[in-house]
């Protein structure tokens, strides 16, 4: 006869143990350059999340796919274009942000002029794709109407003043060497636009000019 200590470990013999249970989350599948493009800046939140942060993210994340797609692209047919390019992206980015960095001094800061800022790598991304179709660019003398408009947009920015008079004491040291900083990125715009056919020129000056609805929205 079992006693019964024999009997228990007899039981647990026979007795079939529960399966373990798995706890852990199904993770998310990782987001590929295809993805993103497809997505774009907009739908790309429902990958980071729709906060204004997320929004600045899936931002970065579609220029940074479409900056890899255009240079792998531009590359197979001219490697040296790829650095050529890259000239073109860092002026026409440095002009576009003066006018987000701007805005803030003007109106003593805000987090919207920061997000602005962080999102418009997608727009210059897509402007460039489409730029990229025309280099190397033929030698040129520029466009008549481009230099104008760059010209206003310099003359525009020298003329900022604080909004608020009441602060304007502390905000001008800042917004004056904004300014400074500013206008030399405009003028070096200006200077390289005047070397390329007039319709690359022209193209290239209303994309850029156009960031600047940042700053006359406040007027």
């Amino acid at each position: 006869m079992m006693n019964a200590t024999a009997a228990f470990a007899a039981l647990l013999f026979i007795v079939p143990a529960a399966p373990a249970q798995d706890n852990s989350e199904a993770k998310p599948a990782p987001l590929t350059m295809a993805k993103a493009l497809k997505l774009g800046p907009e739908k790309l939140t429902d990958f980071t999340n729709p906060s204004e942060a997320g929004q600045d993210h899936a931002a970065q994340l579609y220029a940074m796919a479409k900056r890899i797609e255009t240079e792998h692209a531009l590359a197979q047919k001219n490697l040296e274009m790829v650095a050529v390019l890259d000239e073109w992206r860092g002026i026409i980015s440095r002009c576009r942000m003066d006018s987000c960095h701007l805005a803030g001094l003007v109106n003593g800061g805000g987090t919207m002029y920061s997000h602005g800022a962080n999102r418009d790598a997608a727009q210059v991304e897509d402007f460039l794709a489409g730029l990229v179709r025309r280099l190397p660019f033929a030698a040129g003398k520029g466009d008549p109407s481009a230099a104008k408009q760059l010209d206003e947009a310099i003359k525009f920015l020298k003329s900022l003043k604080p909004a608020d008079p009441e602060t304007a004491g502390e905000n001008q040291a800042a917004l004056t060497e904004g300014i400074r900083e500013a206008t030399g990125h405009w003028e070096a715009l200006k200077a390289m636009v005047s070397e390329i056919p007039a319709a690359d020129a022209k193209r290239i000056a209303a994309f850029t000019v156009k960031s600047l609805g940042w700053l006359k929205e406040e007027e």
